[in-house]
């Protein structure tokens, strides 16, 4: 049995606010959903129209962070907050996002919600990464070797690495192989459809390629971002009371950022793991009225941008960023 541990309680707003805030919105999850789709569309639309390599690379690191933005909509899934139907919640995040990108969205909340509730002590599933990859998940790291993680990423030389944390998003309720047979079969199709069309190599070099390197930098942006590199590093996966407001980053960033590195709110972290209950959608406005709360402006750690990110995460930056008036800009 896991131990229960104390938990503290930031009484930042009301039961009627929370409400307001965590009102599902299928139609809007569906369209963004769409909007990705069609972006990756029109990515390989142009790049088969243009087969130049140059065009090929730009669009493979492209696709990689739209990717990524599809799993950010699975994230929604694994809280059921796509549809209140935990049925058609799972069925429409399996097949629209989490089937394509090679997992499930049942064995994503397995784990993720483990991460929830058990945030930053010894019980956190997360502490797999620092336990077996230390030298990758311990931060701050010199700024040479936070760049070459990043290099290793985006050039299929971390896979080892990444296969070895995968099969914690496979521990499936009801087991794996319905799963399995689903996501052979879609990508059977695809590959099938390729090959009639002689196009094989797009869903390899514009599918497959950026799915594990790309997305897979993008997700150690993020997962680092979230709770690395606040207060001493002894003090990570030894707590015994889960406080999300302190053990949380969140990150603000400017339009483009937002789009290819931290897209629909999901860098609102802090505001995520205080209410989960809130679709993603709604973490930023969250943000501006908790920005208003005198006990969130003293707690919460704020960084502004991904420059500030690379100077705390690489041990470089200046006065703390969570000291930074609420008020300040991007």
């Amino acid at each position: 049995m896991r131990k229960q541990y104390e938990r503290v309680n930031w009484d930042l707003i009301d039961e009627g606010e929370l409400h307001a805030f965590s009102t599902h919105n299928v139609w809007r999850w569906l369209a963004t959903v769409a909007f990705e789709w069609a972006v990756i569309a029109a990515v390989v639309t142009v790049c088969l129209l243009w087969p130049m390599w140059y065009v090929w690379v730009i669009g493979a690191l492209l696709i990689g962070t739209r990717q990524h933005g599809l799993a950010v909509l699975a994230h929604e899934g694994a809280h059921h907050l796509v549809v209140r139907s935990h049925f058609w919640n799972d069925v429409l995040t399996n097949y629209l996002t989490t089937y394509p990108l090679t997992f499930t969205v049942q064995g994503y909340r397995t784990t993720h919600l483990k991460h929830h509730w058990y945030l930053e002590t010894p019980e956190d599933p997360s502490k797999v990464s620092v336990d077996k990859h230390p030298e990758e998940w311990t931060f701050p790291m010199p700024a040479r070797n936070f760049v070459r993680m990043f290099v290793r990423d985006l050039t299929l030389l971390s896979q080892r690495a990444a296969l070895s944390l995968m099969k914690y998003l496979w521990d499936i309720p009801g087991g794996r192989a319905p799963h399995v047979l689903r996501i052979v079969l879609i990508h059977a199709a695809v590959i099938a459809v390729a090959i009639r069309t002689g196009h094989v190599w797009a869903y390899v070099l514009l599918w497959i390629v950026p799915l594990y390197t790309v997305t897979v930098a993008c997700y150690r942006l993020r997962s680092v971002a979230e709770h690395s590199g606040i207060g001493p590093q002894s003090e990570r996966y030894s707590r015994d009371v889960i406080d999300n407001l302190r053990t949380t980053r969140t990150t603000t960033g400017s339009g483009l950022s937002q789009f290819l590195l931290i897209p629909y709110n999901v860098s609102y972290h802090i505001e995520h793991h205080l209410f989960p209950s809130i679709p993603t959608f709604r973490l930023r406005d969250l943000h501006s009225k908790l920005e208003t709360h005198p006990v969130y402006v003293e707690n919460a750690h704020i960084t502004r941008g991904h420059r500030e990110l690379f100077r705390e995460l690489t041990g470089t930056s200046g006065p703390a960023a969570h000291e930074v008036p609420a008020n300040a800009t991007t």
